[in-house]
């Protein structure tokens, strides 16, 4: 069967070399790795970690010091191939729904121990972490504390490099008026994203309470032309459509510079939180805000009117007192 294995012991004594398997290539995801990431080389400095990453996450970690090397996924039996030359003594699944491309790559990887989240009945893994009705933080912490870890620092990292920073720096100084407000309209999934009505009210009432600041409009080179047609409808001098965006490195380093962020639940909500930006993140509903709430003491969470779960469904009144209250963390303060 492919999912027999004999349970191996975990051996913390000695350095180990860990993959972490974030293959789906989903980029929120790949930035609450960095907590673990973190954890393990300041208690394990002689540890070696590997992340099997696919085209667009890893574009996240790909200047992270506490990584030793990404492996691209680069098809099942290709990768295969490259993990099972690499020797691993720990496996790392996160993932809890699991498709027989995983129990392939899982059996036939060859790592030593694996260890899966909520697998207690699967004979594939070591070790399964129960980690129900938790934060995805929260459910590292529980892979940590496996490992012996107890230290944990909670925040997310993106590194940039002072190139990145110093192109997203000159990029913001081309804005007229302060502070500056990036907007993004996109999330991943249905029901998360703003259309493009309710992105321009939005915009409009970001327009009216921040007389004077200057709103960036985040998109990726696939919502750049309708990003920039929504700059037009606007027809406001202080609205700019962010269309020099190529990655999401490019994204992250206007974030970095920017005094506030709204955005619905994405990736974007969490690396505002790695840069410790005031923000209005809405969610479409309290599950998905319970695993995936923003790591941050300047987050102003909304929900969109009940029944609903559609972001743009977000009520209007409450987006206006939001805006209100974020005034007193970015008011007349200068970018960085």
């Amino acid at each position: 069967m492919l999912d027999h294995k004999q349970s191996n012991a975990l051996e913390l004594e000695r350095p180990a070399k860990i993959l972490f398997d974030q293959k789906e290539d989903l980029i929120g995801d790949m930035l609450v790795n960095t907590v673990a990431f973190r954890a393990i080389k300041n208690a394990y400095p002689r540890w070696t970690i590997h992340v099997l990453a696919g085209a667009a996450n890893r574009e996240v970690v790909s200047s992270n010091p506490d990584i030793d090397k990404i492996i691209p996924f680069a098809g099942l039996w290709r990768t295969i191939k490259s993990l099972r030359h690499e020797h691993y003594d720990i496996y790392y699944f996160h993932k809890n729904r699991l498709t027989l491309q995983d129990f392939i790559l899982l059996k036939y990887a060859g790592a030593k121990v694996n260890i899966g989240r909520d697998k207690a009945d699967f004979k594939l893994f070591d070790y399964s972490i129960v980690a129900p009705s938790e934060t995805e933080v929260e459910r590292f912490a529980r892979l940590l504390e496996l490992l012996g870890v107890n230290e944990i620092d909670r925040s997310y990292q993106f590194h940039l490099t002072p190139e990145e920073l110093s192109r997203g720096a000159s990029h913001i100084a081309t804005l007229s008026g302060r502070p500056v407000i990036a907007f993004n309209r996109y999330g991943n999934h249905r029901g998360k994203l703003f259309s493009r009505s309710r992105a321009v009210q939005l915009i409009r009432e970001i327009n009216r309470v921040y007389k004077g600041a200057a709103i960036v409009l985040l998109c990726s080179p696939a919502t750049r032309h309708e990003t920039i047609g929504m700059q037009g409808e606007l027809a406001l001098d202080n609205v700019l459509a962010a269309a020099w965006i190529r990655t999401i490195r490019d994204s992250a380093a206007i974030l970095r510079h920017v005094d506030l962020v709204v955005t619905p639940d994405t990736s974007i909500v969490h690396i505002a939180c790695a840069f410790h930006k005031p923000q209005i993140c809405v969610y479409r509903d309290q599950t998905e805000l319970q695993l995936w709430r923003p790591m941050s003491g300047q987050a102003i969470i909304l929900l969109p009117r009940s029944p609903s779960r559609q972001v743009d469904d977000l009520d209007l009144t409450e987006f206006a007192r939001a805006l209100e209250k974020a005034r007193a963390w970015v008011s007349f303060q200068p970018t960085e």
